[in-house]
């Protein structure tokens, strides 16, 4: 059984309290818990982690998360709760104060591929076409198939993504990749570089063109860009929809986090 090494598996559990930060982007950090707070609003923009809180004492730190939050004026948060999350019963004890299930994602699975065989992804068809985000417009349009298939558009959507923008050229570790069909951005995906893996987030395809290679297309991009930066290693957490598909291809677990909404 292959063993691996306690960096990799905090950063597989708690991914943004180890990912470079980008301009924009920070982080309180506590010996109790982990609040990331990412540059722009909306439920994944404020993801709070890697909790060791003391038995007895949920309540009391729930309570100072939540001022945190609130002084920066955030409206909503989400709670990854990893399997070294302590109290043991921390997820249940959340629920009971009111911080619930996440509709969208209950549950992620943290899934690791290094050195896959040759021929590990199936084809897809010669009408996509992948290209790596450079631009604002390239950009722009990427992103609205991110927050329309993650279920938060901001209402100032051209302020907030020029705003991502400014945060993607200014962080030479995060990569960008669209898939297009017929000049028509329907997918994309994000690959972060770190000293452990090449970290896949935030793959997202138009409903309207799932089933056509996109995913497939997209996650060949992201690896031959990590085996360019000497990582062939891709760390990611995903959900219920790419999990299966993932496994199919070689990506193997490492630890499953729950996934709470905490609606301010």
């Amino acid at each position: 059984m292959q063993t691996h090494s306690q960096k990799l598996l905090a950063l597989a559990e708690d991914l943004n309290t180890h990912m470079p930060l980008r301009p924009g982007d920070f982080r309180i950090e506590t010996d109790r818990y982990v609040i990331v707070f990412g540059a722009t609003e909306g439920p994944h923009g404020t993801v709070v982690q890697r909790f060791r809180i003391p038995n007895g004492e949920v309540s009391q730190t729930l309570s100072d998360i939540r001022a945190r939050i609130r002084a920066y004026g955030r409206k909503e948060a989400l709670f990854e709760v990893g399997p070294s999350a302590f109290p043991t019963d921390l997820a249940t004890q959340l629920h009971q104060h009111g911080v619930l299930p996440f509709e969208l994602e209950q549950v992620t699975e943290s899934l690791l591929l290094e050195h896959p065989k040759s021929g590990w992804l199936p084809p897809w068809s010669d009408s996509i076409r992948i290209e790596r985000v450079q631009d604002f417009d390239a950009y722009r349009r990427s992103q609205r198939v991110f927050w329309s298939c993650f279920g938060h558009t901001p209402d100032d959507f051209e302020e907030s993504v020029s705003n991502d923008y400014a945060c993607y050229r200014a962080s030479p570790l995060w990569l960008r990749f669209s898939a297009s069909i017929d000049g028509n951005v329907v997918g994309a995906g994000d690959v972060v570089f770190t000293e452990e893996a090449a970290i896949l987030c935030g793959g997202a395809t138009d409903p309207a063109f799932r089933s056509q290679g996109v995913y497939r297309a997209l996650l060949s991009a992201r690896y031959e860009e990590a085996c360019r930066h000497g990582m062939p290693r891709l760390l990611t957490q995903a959900g219920h929809m790419s999990q299966p598909i993932l496994r199919r291809l070689g990506f193997v677990p490492l630890c499953r986090v729950q996934i709470l909404h905490d609606q301010l």
